[in-house]
């Protein structure tokens, strides 16, 4: 009996099913679908297990996709591919190799059994679920690095950065230390006169906005000097970005009120000339605020001004592509997927605005009433981590202790915890975040303790302590700990 086509799969026919007469076979191909749609990973899979006509059946993209976007893994599929980061052997620890994902169970084009390939997203889910796992179990290659770091002076006042396998680790006598975790080699030293909480560190290349008025980018593997970049700001504040291609540069001077900024330099780090200057308009004395007011993502700039308006430019031609009017007083931008999120205050109400990015037009504006006490004496931060509003609430300034509430897209509360949110010099990009959560000792007394959070559509998720040591860096695949009276760092790698 001739056998319709799976989508994607072409028209084929089954002997077994002339055999066997199975009425499974006779369902046409959007019914097949559509009862697909609406099966867990789990049912997917059993239903896939069956036979190969099945399993092409539940091999589709669009199965599977919106799976990922349920659990909040597509990010796992675009900004952060697992695919193209190289996973870890198995564990230093005797007989353990859970940690390890199992690269065969993802079906290429050679295989033997002539079966199509995985799709993209099928893939992406269980690459993501088996890295999830991991985190929630605390399943992890631990791997321990000891530094010769005796004749580095203060040696606890450091920032950090990942990017791949090295670790840039700088110091406050102006000098940077690049390590290679993965070989538990130290790559190279760089001494400049750095602003030590400007440098960025991407593909290889550390960017170091110097007190000299300059710009120096390094190879990270080398130390070697690639590009100077004559900025000619002195000792002024800069706010520097950094993509592996273009470096922007903002320049902030202080007038009574706040710090300000008219123009934003764009650089190109291969030849170390300047592209475009990005002016913002000073007939109407317009200025760019500073703190947390400026965001970069995929070659878009961001910016509030004065004028009540968050402007976003194309950072390649230097066009104003968006002019967004801000609801409320006290705006924050944050770049999304394709979207513009802006958090302004008013009292105890939070106003985020969702933007397009291709369009400029709005697509909500949600009102998230705070709850603070009148008078109101406290105050909160907003982010948007992994599609979750992250709403922090220090009742009392003075009050180390504070709320973090976790709203959806839509506005809906989804949970919250008491803790001190203070991630101190951890850095690192995706859904973790360490938290300082206080608990009360056996004396009475409160004290606190680092706990790990995974930010997820059902809300903030606890993880597991963070244990004795300072946690210096956290992304999706890796956590980073440094004891700093030993010189001595663990790595835990969860992928």
């Amino acid at each position: 009996m001739a056998v319709s086509g799976i989508p994607g799969n072409g028209m084929y026919e089954s002997t077994t099913a002339a055999s066997s007469g199975s009425l499974i076979y006779a369902v046409p191909d959007d019914l097949i679908q559509t009862v697909l749609q609406h099966l867990s990973a789990t049912d997917l899979c059993h239903v896939a297990s069956c036979c190969r006509w099945l399993r092409d059946a539940t091999n589709q993209d669009s199965l599977w996709l919106p799976l990922c976007q349920s659990k909040g893994w597509k990010h796992y599929g675009t900004t952060t591919d697992l695919a193209k980061i190289p996973s870890y052997g198995p564990s230093e620890q005797a007989g353990d190799d859970s940690a390890t994902f199992q690269n065969d169970r993802i079906v290429t084009d050679d295989n033997t059994a002539g079966l199509t390939s995985t799709c993209r997203w099928k893939g992406v889910y269980m690459r993501a679920h088996h890295l999830d796992r991991n985190w929630a179990t605390n399943c992890s290659h631990f791997k321990e690095c000891h530094f010769d770091l005796q004749d580095k002076p203060r040696t606890d006042l450091r920032t950090h950065s990942v990017d791949g396998d090295l670790l840039a680790m700088y110091n406050f006598n102006q000098t940077i230390h690049v390590y290679d975790i993965r070989n538990q080699t130290l790559q190279c030293v760089i001494n400049s006169a750095c602003n030590l909480y400007a440098i960025k560190f991407t593909d290889g290349v550390i960017v170091v906005p110097c007190d000299n008025g300059r710009v120096d980018a390094f190879d990270a593997r080398t130390g070697q000097t690639l590009q100077t970049i004559e900025g000619n700001w002195g000792h002024n504040t800069v706010s520097l970005f950094f993509d592996g291609e273009l470096v922007l540069t903002c320049v902030h001077t202080s007038d009574t009120e706040r710090t300000m900024s008219t123009d934003i330099c764009v650089w190109c780090v291969e030849d170390g000339l300047l592209q475009r200057i990005i002016t913002v308009d000073h007939t109407d004395d317009v200025c760019v605020y500073y703190t947390g007011k400026l965001d970069y993502r995929d070659k878009m700039l961001a910016a509030v001004c004065n004028d009540d308006h968050i402007h976003v430019w194309d950072a390649r031609s230097g066009e104003c592509l968006h002019q967004l009017e801000c609801p409320r007083k006290q705006t924050k931008v944050q770049l999304g997927d394709n979207v513009i999120f802006g958090f302004s205050t008013k009292g105890d109400v939070c106003v985020t605005s969702i933007w397009s990015q291709e369009t400029g037009d709005c697509q909500k504006v949600i009102d998230l009433h705070v709850g603070l006490p009148t008078p109101y004496i406290g105050e909160y931060y907003t982010e948007i981590i992994n599609n979750l509003i992250l709403l922090e609430i220090k009742i009392n300034v003075l009050d180390v202790r504070s709320s973090v509430k976790t709203y959806n897209l839509l506005g809906e509360f989804v949970n919250d915890a008491q803790l001190e949110y203070n991630d101190g010099d951890v850095k690192g990009n995706g859904s973790k975040r360490l938290f300082n959560l206080f608990v009360e000792t056996r004396m009475g007394r409160e004290d606190w303790k680092g706990v790990v959070f995974n930010a997820t559509p059902t809300g903030l998720v606890r993880l597991f302590d963070a244990g004795p040591f300072e946690i210096i860096w956290l992304d999706e695949i890796r956590m980073i700990l440094f004891d700093h009276k030993e010189n001595k760092l663990s790595i835990h790698h969860y992928w």
